[in-house]
């Protein structure tokens, strides 16, 4: 996801709320926009604090002399107006149409994203099938991400940040947890001042509108040379907020950016959202199919829902769903992914207090570190003020605290 505008925009997610009796289905709409959109940092900004935004942007769209809320301040105003464009072509609408409403006596699941229908005895059956990585891993202790060429001996945990991370990474320079970091490009620092120097950092592929990144193969060499375990495929190709492309596209840039570093870092899939239909596990779908031939060694998936329509204890109990069931399922499917391991490559609880982000890690990050089939997961928490770094910028925020060290 970049930045995404997870409180309107939930893709075509649905989430049964069993502490509500008939509770309708939420079905919100993905809206198209151009990669020059995906590029530009001030959209990012602008996403990040999506409530800020959405009484922002109208205003000044209209009246560019508009007061610039604090958590813009020192964005670009020359770039204001192409972002807030953005901005507001991924909104929802105003009054999203809801399915027939469901009701349900069990925790609530995700729609199921593949067309492979998933049962309690099948899930039983995929767990079996799935092989166990030579590293044990348990709840009490990280395990590692591995590759056929080589062994990276850290953890699962990795840090998301980008170039209005500023310095906040020293708020974790002593974790024992913190694994690795990414930041949506292929740069350690994307920005004068930003830093990251709690271990490897996992670059992820973007190209121009001809598909192409003329730095990234020497980039990457670079990189692996200097201990990088693993690389992301494109962000959200399923999502027209992110790298926004087809299923045929995305296979282009693995063939040609991905693919050739087989065997000397773990390689990913593209990461999906958690959304149903032509997006998240279906658009992977659509992917194999153009790329055949490609090898994968991690399924890189997202995962949020909003916490206007579940609970904590309901939200954990989606993203445990998803993985073990659809993704499962996807994985027992195709050949090509059956020995892959699980990146959770974002996950949240959008629109979470500090201490609901608490909660929800909580329960959460203890499963992932115990579950043998996940690889590697991030937070989305981040190095930010409100998110995982508290309002001032002074130090962890509650939910920052337990990532640092649960």
């Amino acid at each position: 996801m970049h930045l995404l505008t997870y409180p309107s925009i939930l893709l075509t997610l649905g989430v049964a709320v069993s502490s509500v009796s008939g509770a309708a289905i939420h079905q919100h709409h993905v809206h198209r926009r151009a990669l020059t959109c995906y590029e530009d940092n001030t959209l990012r900004a602008l996403e990040r604090f999506s409530k800020d935004a959405a009484v922002f942007c109208p205003k000044f769209l209209t009246t560019p002399t508009e007061r610039i809320p604090s958590n813009f301040v020192g964005l670009p105003v020359s770039k204001l107006s192409s972002a807030c464009t953005c901005f507001q072509k991924t909104a929802a609408p105003a009054n999203p149409v809801p399915t027939p409403a469901t009701s349900t006596t069990s925790a609530p699941v995700v729609a199921p994203t593949t067309p492979t229908p998933t049962t309690t005895s099948s899930v039983k059956a995929l767990s079996q099938s799935i092989p166990i990585p030579s590293t044990p891993t348990s709840a009490a202790g990280p395990t590692s991400i591995s590759t056929s060429g080589r062994a990276y001996g850290g953890g699962k945990r990795g840090l998301v940040y980008d170039y209005k991370s500023k310095d906040f990474s020293k708020f974790f320079q002593n974790s024992r947890k913190i694994a690795f970091g990414s930041n949506w490009g292929l740069k350690r620092s994307p920005a004068p001042g930003v830093t990251f120097d709690q271990g490897p950092f996992v670059p992820t592929i973007r190209v121009d509108g001809g598909l192409n990144n003329n730095d990234w193969i020497e980039g990457v060499r670079a990189l692996i040379g200097s201990g990088t375990p693993m690389i992301f495929a494109s962000n959200e190709p399923d999502n027209g907020g992110q790298s926004n492309l087809t299923p045929s596209q995305a296979a282009t840039v693995y063939k040609k950016y991905i693919q050739p570093f087989k065997g000397q870092a773990s390689l990913a899939s593209p990461a999906v959202t958690n959304g149903g239909g032509a997006t998240g596990l279906g658009f992977l779908e659509n992917f194999v199919g153009q790329c055949s031939d490609c090898h994968f060694d991690i399924i890189n998936v997202h995962h949020y829902v909003n916490r206007q329509d579940v609970g904590v204890d309901q939200a954990v109990s989606a993203v445990k769903s998803f993985l073990t069931k659809d993704v499962a399922a996807f994985k027992a499917k195709h050949a090509q992914f059956r020995n892959a391991r699980i990146c959770l490559g974002e996950f949240w609880l959008w629109g979470a207090s500090d201490e609901d982000g608490a909660a929800y890690l909580r329960q959460l990050l203890p499963w992932l570190d115990g579950n043998n089939d996940v690889a590697c997961y991030q937070a989305f928490g981040g190095l930010w003020e409100g998110n995982f770094i508290n309002n001032a910028g002074t130090g962890l925020s509650k939910s920052g605290q337990v990532y640092y060290d649960l």
